[in-house]
């Protein structure tokens, strides 16, 4: 489990006194305990997080750090946007191989092929099924344009 591994790292960081991987992991590990106490709160979830929620928060906090690091670069803050950068790097390591983007248009193909997909409307549908089943493999922003792009052309 994801979770078991980024304490075991953090451990493994704080014998090695490596600062900016043992802010970064504290970061994430804070991140992981908020979404399992929202749950809780909401009654969503009594298991606890599970992989692909974790994944959903690494994206979600290196896509924050990209965005930081154009408005430091834009703020001609480069020490602050390599920083930025940086803790986007330590981030991704607990991402899994990300797909091409061939391999992207292969599942969105089945998966339309598979949902019976047949215009925009049936967007939601599809990207439920991806998510589900590739979380944390890809850039959701991009599947979803691939997704739009292909219904439309289904659609005409």
């Amino acid at each position: 489990m994801l979770l078991e591994k980024l304490k075991k790292d953090l451990i493994e960081y704080l014998k090695t006194g490596e600062k900016i991987k043992i802010s970064v992991t504290r970061l994430l590990l804070a991140a992981i305990k908020d979404k399992e106490i929202s749950q809780r709160k909401d009654q969503v979830n009594e298991e606890g997080i599970n992989d692909n929620q974790i994944l959903d928060i690494i994206n979600k906090m290196i896509k924050q750090r990209e965005i930081s690091a154009k408005t430091y670069i834009e703020g001609k803050r480069k020490d602050l946007a390599d920083k930025e950068m940086i803790e986007a790097e330590i981030l991704s390591i607990y991402l899994p191989k990300q797909l091409t983007d061939e391999e992207l248009k292969k599942i969105i193909n089945s998966t339309i092929k598979n949902t019976k997909a047949h215009s925009i409307r049936d967007m939601g549908n599809v990207m439920k099924v991806i998510k589900e089943n590739y979380s944390g493999k890809c850039d959701f922003q991009k599947v979803s344009k691939f997704v739009k792009d292909k219904l439309a052309t289904i659609e005409k």
